[in-house]
């Protein structure tokens, strides 16, 4: 772990105990840094905060002033993402499960644009969360708080499994957006299908590799090295109809297999 993550991880702990005080049940990080392929380079820190009582707005404030001015410039190069959960939901869980408070990357412009309006609206529900919760409660690692098999249920393999599809549902169009990410989701989706594999992006690839037709494996392994380098010229030399060609016939395959 380099000394910039180390940094980001006690300011972290440190910044939100104090903050979120006796409220405060658990950090529980989850994603590419609990399955072991965390890249500052090109991953996010995933992270779940747990709670025993809702956060006052003033409190949300507070939060995100910690998080865009203490731990965003330490944040590897896809930021962060958390969410803000309570413990009676994450000790009972259903899908989709409720969150008191969202944010990522993907979310930080809107913050920035108008951040009351955003602190007051971002609650709700997120299906992605059974996947997330799945990997915390087989992998996940403990920041601060009480174990995790303490705070968080099992979540059901076919909620999980449901989350998955639901963000690979429209792979065929994303891949030509985003095919690093697309390519090597796809791997590790279609891992857990096969073999009930939890794996990371860069797993899922390494997994493809060995058992997905050899006519996909330069596509996979360049998805790889973008992947290890934070690069996107690595996949430049595959056309459009290549990349939809790879994410129409992989899920094709899950389809063929759930039928027979």
């Amino acid at each position: 772990m380099s000394n910039r993550t180390s940094e980001l991880l006690n300011k972290l702990k440190v910044e939100t105990t104090e903050l979120l005080a006796e409220n405060l049940v658990g950090i529980y990080l989850h994603g590419s840094y609990a399955l072991g392929s965390y890249n500052e380079q090109v991953s996010d820190l995933d992270y779940v905060i747990v709670i025993k009582r809702p956060l006052s707005f003033t409190a949300k404030q507070a939060l995100m002033t910690k998080t865009i001015t203490d731990l965003w410039p330490l944040s590897p190069a896809k930021g962060l993402e958390f969410h803000v959960l309570l413990l009676a939901d994450t000790q009972h869980f259903k899908q989709p499960l409720p969150f008191d408070f969202h944010f990522s990357k993907m979310h930080y412009s809107d913050y920035m644009a108008n951040p009351n309006h955003y602190i007051e609206a971002m609650t709700g529900t997120d299906p992605d969360l059974a996947a997330h919760l799945t990997i915390l409660t087989k992998a996940g690692k403990v920041l601060v708080g009480p174990p995790i098999a303490t705070v968080f249920s099992p979540v059901p393999v076919a909620d999980y499994w449901n989350s998955l599809m639901f963000d690979v549902a429209d792979a065929p169009q994303t891949i030509v957006e985003h095919p690093m990410y697309t390519i090597l989701n796809l791997c590790r989706v279609l891992a857990y299908h096969r073999e009930k594999l939890i794996l990371s992006k860069a797993g899922g690839g390494q997994w493809g590799l060995t058992r997905l037709p050899s006519r996909y494996h330069a596509l996979i392994e360049a998805a790889l090295a973008a992947y290890r380098d934070n690069a996107t010229q690595d996949l430049s030399q595959y056309s459009e109809e290549d990349l939809t060609e790879f994410a129409t016939w992989l899920l094709m395959e899950i389809k063929r297999e759930l039928v027979n």
